[in-house]
């Protein structure tokens, strides 16, 4: 969905956890609760473009990896909610791999997985179906504490129907991003995006969804043909 993971440092990442991650203090267990503050912190915060900080988390991870008694589940699910609308494809992955199956067996982990899959396969209005169909109200959203997490995913699949469509009905970006037509209108507005008469919103092309002639030119020896022939005769 985007570009590749970049283990750069963050503008937003504070020296002191600098400092923790570059030093040989870097898998200091009593450090755990340094990292979780850190975390809470990043999910305060609504723009995940400008406070994610995967190196940080994955060393939380890691941590627990090495002291199982300190591991807090709640914790692993917010940096996997996190990891979900990352601008960068790989980071939720990245995340996974640090996780054993008992981990991931646990039902708010379980549900962060099935909505991954629903955002790897495209399948946007069943990745909102799956986040919110539930009626039971008492039920805790498994992406409770991360500020900005609907904005933050509606922006990510934005970008992937901008580089996927040059047309497409207002109805159907509103199913995608969870919204209502008028809202879809509005936020079609704020783009600069033109709306017919019958909902079909233009979107501005690129170079990912401009239509480009391909031609494909064989190229095969003449000796090589003779052995395919010679080949197909010997069958």
């Amino acid at each position: 969905m985007a570009a590749a993971t970049s283990f750069a440092r963050p503008s937003t990442r504070p020296d002191e956890i600098h400092n923790l991650l570059t030093g040989v203090e870097r898998y200091n267990p009593q450090k755990i609760s340094v990292l979780e503050d850190y975390l809470a912190h990043q999910c305060a915060n609504p723009d995940p473009n400008t406070n994610h900080d995967l190196m940080a988390n994955l060393a939380l991870l890691k941590m627990y990896q090495f002291n199982p008694p300190m591991m807090d589940l709640d914790v692993i699910r917010r940096i996997l909610a996190k990891a979900l609308i990352s601008t960068s494809q790989g980071d939720f992955n990245l995340c996974l791999y640090l996780l054993s199956d008992d981990i991931c067996k646990d039902m708010s982990i379980a549900k962060l997985l099935v909505l991954r899959d629903y955002l790897e396969k495209a399948q946007f209005d069943g990745f909102w179906s799956e986040m919110y169909g539930n009626d039971d109200d008492d039920e805790e959203s498994v992406v409770d504490g991360i500020a900005g997490f609907d904005n933050g995913l509606r922006k990510l699949i934005l970008a992937e129907i901008t580089s996927t469509y040059q047309t497409i009905q207002a109805k159907l970006i509103g199913k995608m991003v969870n919204l209502d037509e008028e809202a879809v209108l509005r936020l079609a507005k704020e783009h600069g995006w033109d709306v017919d008469a019958a909902g079909v919103v233009s979107l501005p092309l690129k170079s990912e969804n401009e239509a480009k002639t391909t031609v494909i030119k064989e190229s095969i020896k003449f000796d090589q043909l003779t052995k395919i022939l010679c080949a197909a005769n010997d069958i």
